[in-house]
């Protein structure tokens, strides 16, 4: 048993450890660099930047595009190989969960934690998107449950037969596996992402909170954080309902016809379209070329700080922040 343990590990290609290896410190090194500004006059800004970069390397990393084609057989005596499912489901899925827990470890530790630093999960949970997530996780474990019912057939070469009044009709095209084992691993690969996704919001929720950020401020970044992790993961929850779909779509390639239709591929475009256009929420801040420009032009404003210049008590910084309109942090 030993010697079989042994001869396991010595089978793995040094690249599929480092690789995953560099990559994470990379990561990690990056974020941690980009938070270390935070201890500057501006706050808000370095947070921002720190948070962006997490959603936009969280995004890149969640792709699915190499799984499309996942338990689907190549036509013979083509180039083309079948998909490994498992490496081509597990980068994406764990990538993108993993960006995300690297990103809320590279926050600074507190030396001293006071008693509402930990919050409940649900305080950092936008709620609408939260039940638009949970319902995208649902439909994807539907889909993925009726794949498992259909039944697998073998891959034929492309070919013509008489359709019996004159014409031809096309056969022959790929194959499928059986239904059952595709959705073992797209199953799998959901349970994994819902696990870890409440994993990350665990861990948002219990994170150290950031120096120099009020605690309103930081309850926002938190929601913030919330909100591209779970755009995030129903991109990629979608993404496995339109590889189930694209599965189910195929027809028998030995008497069907060539030509077939993915539902789910069409629902994955659309849930993705929305998660680019539900902006997160915006943290208060702005750099002074930005005020600048908006004193310039705004009258109003110049009146205030030249009153100001002039030891006037009206300053013009004196208006309230409005926390979500101030500092740009689209994903």
């Amino acid at each position: 048993m030993q010697a079989a343990t042994i001869a396991v590990v010595l089978d793995v290609p040094p690249a599929a450890v480092l690789w995953p290896l560099l990559l994470t410190a990379g990561v990690y090194l990056l974020l941690r660099y980009l938070i270390r500004g935070a201890r500057g006059h501006d706050v808000s800004a370095a947070v921002s930047r720190h948070a962006f970069c997490i959603g936009v390397l969280g995004w890149l990393g969640s792709s699915l595009l190499p799984a499309a084609n996942a338990g689907i057989l190549p036509v013979p005596e083509t180039a083309s190989g079948p998909v490994e499912i498992l490496p081509a489901l597990a980068w994406p899925v764990l990538g993108c969960l993993a960006v995300h827990i690297l990103g809320q470890l590279s926050y600074p530790r507190a030396r001293t934690v006071h008693a509402g630093a930990v919050r409940p999960i649900r305080t950092c949970l936008p709620h609408r998107l939260s039940w638009t997530v949970a319902a995208v996780f649902l439909l994807s474990a539907v889909q993925i449950a009726w794949t498992a019912t259909l039944p697998g057939f073998a891959a034929h070469p492309y070919g013509s037969r008489p359709d019996g009044s004159g014409g031809y009709v096309t056969f022959g095209g790929e194959g499928r596996i059986p239904g059952v084992e595709l959705a073992e691993y797209l199953g799998g690969a959901l349970l994994v992402l819902a696990a870890g996704t409440l994993a990350v919001l665990a861990l948002t929720a219990r994170r150290p909170p950031m120096a120099g950020l009020g605690s309103q401020a930081d309850g926002l970044l938190r929601t913030i954080t919330a909100n591209r992790l779970l755009r995030t993961v129903a991109t990629v929850a979608a993404g496995l309902a339109a590889i189930a779909g694209n599965h189910a779509a195929r027809p028998d390639p030995g008497t069907g016809p060539a030509n077939w239709f993915n539902p789910a591929g069409v629902l994955n475009l659309a849930v993705l379209l929305v998660m680019l256009l539900w902006a997160p929420p915006r943290l208060p801040g702005k750099s002074p070329a930005r005020r600048r420009t908006r004193a310039l032009a705004n009258p109003a404003m110049q009146g205030n700080n030249l009153r100001a210049a002039a030891g006037s008590p009206e300053a013009a910084d004196t208006q309230p922040v409005d926390l979500r309109r101030e500092h740009p942090n689209a994903l």
